[in-house]
């Protein structure tokens, strides 16, 4: 009876499983299905993630005006990626900013800085499994920050450039003295004599028939003409008016007297043009822009309108207000005149913050401020550049009728370390210390000039900070001569756009 009865309770049992078989096949069918769509999300969001960085670096470049430019080059990195943003409409500025809408993906941007975009991307994705829970799309938004850098300012970090003696003057007070002049020399003057650009020819033994012609000569004719400075205008400045400091040449009769003014090599001076151009997209090209508007420029003939230039601060042209952005300076020689003319120029606006005035790429100066010491502004580094190379270039650098010196130093005042070398026009070389990176500083004369008529090519790994706030490289110049004339230049090896943390 007993063996009856168990066999009817286990009877009873059978079937019991199956239900719970059946949930937790439905329970891991559930997570499969998650698990896959978990997984088809994850790789769209990257995808999206990768199109909005498309779009911030596309369209970063056309900030802080060109912001028609700034919105289709964003649309077209999204699109480029695979992202349908549809019809271009423009909408206000802010948050959102402009945004193309209209196809099954949306695209909005604000501009963080002048140099700085924020993209916002949205997309909606299919799922798969998740339809028979009710999730029959998954929205998708990521943001991405692009910015571009400016190039590396040189000289000065002041609303005005090449000071020389002038010290505080108008609204300008320099952070400390430049001790140096902005400088232009005539077409006919000798290379030598440190103008890099300017000049149409070279020769040790001074005008000889046939000159030896000038390869790095900016001809009027060219695409690079002169020097570039730029006048960097910041959001709120309000209008900003540039204006040039002794723009003529009017010769001194001594390097020691004013701003130095002379007739060198072949009598004149120089024929001096002025030329302010507007904004573009190509910050990193001066030689591209286009013309600001009528009238901002000068044409003085050498030792012309000295009632109007000598000595005096005169204005170019005046930036309207809300239009900020690197506009550029261009200026060049003209004629068969020798001489090597000086000036500075100032950005003065009628709000805070300042306009910023720096050369561009490189820069043509000339000191005659005595002192034994002389401490220069060299290149601004920041933060974004640190572990890249700073190539520096000196021309004719240092020259001395006793032993002179120049070190390059890095912001918190100690020695760059750096390699070198010198090459002249025939190819002749000087080397720097053997044995890899050294403190840079480089003797430049010894009684008689080391690097007349060289280049001296410097690098330096950029350290890591490269700074805490002040982050200019500066040249300190150990001389007994108040007067040198050259040209410097300085690049950072990199790409100058980057993507940057989301705010």
């Amino acid at each position: 009876m007993r063996w009856f009865q168990r066999l009817k309770l286990r009877a009873d049992e059978r079937g019991v499983a199956l239900p719970f078989i059946a949930v937790i096949l439905l329970l891991l069918l559930g997570m499969a299905a998650f698990a896959v769509d978990l997984g088809w999300i994850f790789l769209n969001g990257a995808r999206v993630q990768r199109a909005a960085d498309s779009a911030a670096l596309a369209g970063v470049i056309y900030l802080p005006n060109d912001t028609n430019n700034v919105t289709s080059f964003s649309i077209a990195g999204a699109q480029a990626n695979g992202y349908d943003i549809g019809t271009l409409t423009e909408g206000a500025t802010g948050t959102p900013g402009p945004t193309g809408t209209g196809g099954p993906d949306s695209l909005a941007w604000r501009s963080l800085e002048d140099n700085k975009l924020e993209v916002t991307l949205d997309s909606s994705i299919g799922t798969f499994f998740l339809k028979v829970f009710g999730f029959q799309t998954f929205d998708i938004k990521r943001i991405s920050t692009a910015e571009y850098i400016k190039p590396v300012p040189l000289g000065s970090p002041d609303p005005c450039f090449g000071m020389g003696s002038l010290g505080s003057i108008g609204d300008c007070t320099p952070a400390s003295p430049q001790n140096f002049w902005a400088a232009v020399s005539g077409p006919w003057t000798n290379k030598h004599n440190g103008d890099a650009h300017s000049t149409e020819w070279w020769s040790s033994g001074g005008w000889s028939a046939p000159a030896n012609p000038n390869s790095q000569y900016r001809n009027p004719g060219g695409y690079y003409v002169g020097y570039y400075m730029g006048v960097d205008v910041p959001s709120g400045a309000g209008a900003v008016t540039v204006s040039v400091y002794d723009a003529g040449f009017y010769d001194r009769g001594a390097f020691s007297t004013e701003t130095g003014d002379r007739e060198q090599d072949s009598n004149g001076g120089a024929n001096m043009e002025f030329r302010l151009w507007k904004w573009d997209s190509t910050p990193l090209d001066p030689a591209d822009n286009t013309v600001l508007q009528p009238g901002c420029s000068f044409t003085i003939p050498s030792g012309a309108f000295d009632t109007t230039y000598k000595n005096e601060w005169v204005p170019l042209c005046t930036i309207p207000a809300l239009e900020p952005g690197l506009y550029v300076l261009q200026v060049w020689s003209t004629g068969d005149l020798g001489g090597t003319n000086q000036y500075a120029v100032r950005a003065q606006s009628t709000n805070a913050p300042d306009a910023r005035v720096y050369a561009i790429n490189d820069m043509s100066i000339f000191t005659n401020q005595g002192g034994a010491v002389s401490t220069l502004y060299l290149a601004e580094i920041i933060e974004d550049h640190a572990g890249k190379i700073l190539e520096l270039d000196f021309y004719d650098p240092g020259e001395d009728n006793a032993n002179a010196f120049m070190t390059v130093q890095l912001p918190d005042g100690s020695p760059a370390q750096c390699t070198w070398y010198a090459v002249n026009e025939t190819g002749a070389t000087i080397n720097g210390p053997a044995g890899g990176p050294a403190d840079c500083r480089i003797q430049t004369s010894n009684g008689s000039p080391i690097f007349n008529g060289y280049w001296v090519h410097a690098r330096i790994v950029i350290p890591d900070p490269v700074c805490s706030s002040d982050c200019w490289f500066k040249m300190i110049i150990e001389n007994s001569q108040p007067h040198d004339r050259t040209t410097w230049s300085a690049r950072v090896i990199g790409n100058p756009v980057k993507l940057s943390p989301n705010e």
